[in-house]
C-alpha cells in the first residue's frame, strides 16, 4: 500500500460566481441524517433536500455528515462551495461546547465554514433562558452567513441567531412547508392507531397513562420506533398493548402509513407525526420538549402536552380538526427568494 499526500483544497478565483463560465452553483449540505440514530433526522433531510433541489435545479450539490464534523473531504467541499446549508435538527445551543455540541467543529472546520453556513430549519436543543455564552456567540457569528436570513424552527433558535447578530426567520420546521395548505379531518373513530414513545424523554407515569388511554379507544395497535431505544422502553411497560412492531426504518413506516384502512397517528415523535400528515393521516403529537411545544404554538398542527394527553385527546379527536398552514406556506418564497443572486450567478 502506498501513501499519498492529501490533495490541496480547491480554491476559487475572485470572480468564481460572476457567471463567466465558472461552472454551476455549488451547494454543500450538512446532512443531519448521516451517522444519526434518529430516523426523524432522515425525515427532515428528505423533505428539506427536496426543497433545495427544487429551488436550485441547476446546482451541483455535495454532502457531508453534520454529526461527526466535516473531516478532510468535507472541508474540501465546504471550501469549494458557494453556500453551505445545515439541514434541520436541534443543533443550536446558547452554551459553549469545545467540540460544538450537535454540530462538532474543529478549528479547521470553523475556518472552512466562516461566513458560509445557512441554517435551514434548525432548532435549539433547549429553551432560551435569556443569555448565551460569549464564546458560543462569537463562534456562531463567525460561521453563520451574514448575507442571508436563516431559517429556524422555534423561538429559542431565533433568539440564539439574533444574539449572534444574524437575521432569523422563525418558520417552524420546513418539513411542514410542503404539506397541503389546508387539511381537514372528520371526527371519526378508526380501530387502528400507529403510536410512538420517546425513550430519551421518558416519563413513565405520563406514558403509562397514554398507553391506558390508547387501549380504551382503539382495538388494533402498531408501534413505530423512531429510535431503537424506544422498543425497549415500550417493553418495560406491563400495560403495553399487543401491538404490531413496524420495522424501525422509514421505508417500513411509509408502508404502514399507506395502509388503505383508516388509522390515526398519535405519539411523542414530532417528525413521525409530521410524516403521518404527509401521508394524509390524522396525526396528534404529544409534546415532550420545547421543540414540539413551540412548533405547535406557531402552527395549527395538533400538539398536546404529554402530561395532559389522556384528558384532552378524546375531545380533540371527537371534533373536526382543521389545519391551515397558509402562514407557513407564505414563508417559503420569503426564504428562497433571497437566493436569487446565487441562482442568477
Amino acid at each position: 500500500m502506498t501513501m499519498t499526500q492529501p490533495a490541496q483544497s480547491p480554491t476559487k478565483a475572485p470572480d468564481a460566481r460572476s457567471g463567466t463560465g465558472a461552472g454551476p452553483l455549488h451547494l454543500h449540505l450538512l446532512d443531519t441524517s448521516v451517522a444519526s440514530d434518529n430516523i426523524g433526522d432522515e425525515i427532515i433531510a428528505r423533505h428539506l433536500r427536496a426543497q433545495i433541489e427544487a429551488a436550485f435545479p441547476e446546482a451541483y450539490v455535495t454532502t457531508s455528515a453534520s454529526h461527526d464534523g466535516l473531516g478532510r473531504f468535507g472541508r474540501r467541499q465546504v471550501e469549494a462551495a458557494d453556500s453551505v446549508f445545515l439541514l434541520g435538527t436541534n443543533a443550536l445551543s446558547a452554551k459553549w461546547s469545545s467540540r460544538g455540541g450537535l454540530l462538532p467543529m474543529s478549528r479547521a472546520d470553523v475556518r472552512a465554514l466562516e461566513g458560509k453556513l445557512v441554517l435551514f430549519g434548525v432548532g435549539a436543543n433547549r429553551a432560551w433562558t435569556g443569555r448565551a455564552d460569549r464564546r458560543q456567540i462569537r463562534r456562531l457569528a463567525r460561521i453563520l452567513s451574514p448575507r442571508f436570513t436563516h431559517s429556524v424552527r422555534d423561538g429559542s433558535a431565533e433568539k440564539i441567531v439574533e444574539a449572534a447578530g444574524r437575521r432569523a426567520l422563525n418558520g417552524s420546521c420546513p418539513t411542514i412547508w410542503t404539506l397541503p395548505r389546508q387539511q381537514a379531518f372528520a371526527p371519526t373513530r378508526p380501530d387502528h392507531v400507529i403510536f410512538s414513545l420517546t425513550a430519551y424523554r421518558a416519563d413513565r407515569a405520563a406514558d403509562a397513562r397514554f398507553l391506558d388511554w390508547l387501549q380504551g379507544r382503539y382495538t388494533r395497535f402498531s408501534f413505530w420506533a423512531q429510535q431503537i431505544e424506544d422498543i425497549a422502553y415500550l417493553d418495560s411497560f406491563t400495560n403495553r398493548p399487543a401491538a404490531q412492531r413496524i420495522a424501525p426504518n422509514l421505508a417500513a413506516y411509509d408502508r404502514a402509513l399507506a395502509d388503505p384502512a383508516p388509522l390515526d397517528v398519535i405519539g411523542s415523535r414530532l417528525h413521525g407525526g409530521i410524516q403521518g400528515l404527509h401521508a394524509g393521516r390524522r396525526s396528534v403529537i404529544l409534546a415532550v420538549d420545547n421543540r414540539a411545544r413551540e412548533i405547535g404554538a406557531l402552527t395549527q398542527i395538533p400538539v398536546v402536552d404529554r402530561a395532559e394527553a389522556p384528558d384532552r385527546l378524546d375531545a380533540l379527536l371527537d371534533a373536526p380538526i382543521e389545519i391551515d398552514l397558509t402562514a407557513s406556506h407564505d414563508l417559503v418564497p420569503r426564504f428562497f427568494s433571497q437566493f436569487e443572486e446565487l441562482r442568477a450567478a
